[in-house]
């Protein structure tokens, strides 16, 4: 009669396979988070200077969010070289359902 206390080559076999399983996990988690650490100084200085964003429509041209997002005080040309520069940009002219971040003034 087999010892009860002896698993069976199955069970062996799944234990090992949920600790590769979880090895990955751990090893993805711990990538993600070197990746992302990196980043997350420059992210906390660009954070501050984004207001918002919205998405460009069909026939939507920059000068169009520009005008329609400008603040009070803030002319439509400066609103434009703000978007422009937040946004690396040196088009009027972009795609339709582009993400373009808004200014924080």
């Amino acid at each position: 009669m087999p010892d009860k206390t002896t698993p069976t080559p199955r069970a062996v076999f799944l234990r090992r396979r949920a600790l590769v399983l979880l090895l990955i996990v751990v090893a993805l988690l711990s990538v993600g988070a070197v990746v992302g650490g990196r980043g997350s100084t420059a992210e906390a200085g660009l954070a501050s200077e984004i207001a918002g964003q919205t998405v460009l429509r069909p026939g939507d041209t920059l000068w169009d969010i520009a005008v329609a997002t400008a603040p009070d005080g803030i002319s439509v040309q400066q609103q434009l070289r703000a978007l422009q520069d937040l946004n690396g940009l040196r088009s009027d002219q972009l795609p339709a359902w582009t993400i373009v971040l808004l200014p924080a003034w």
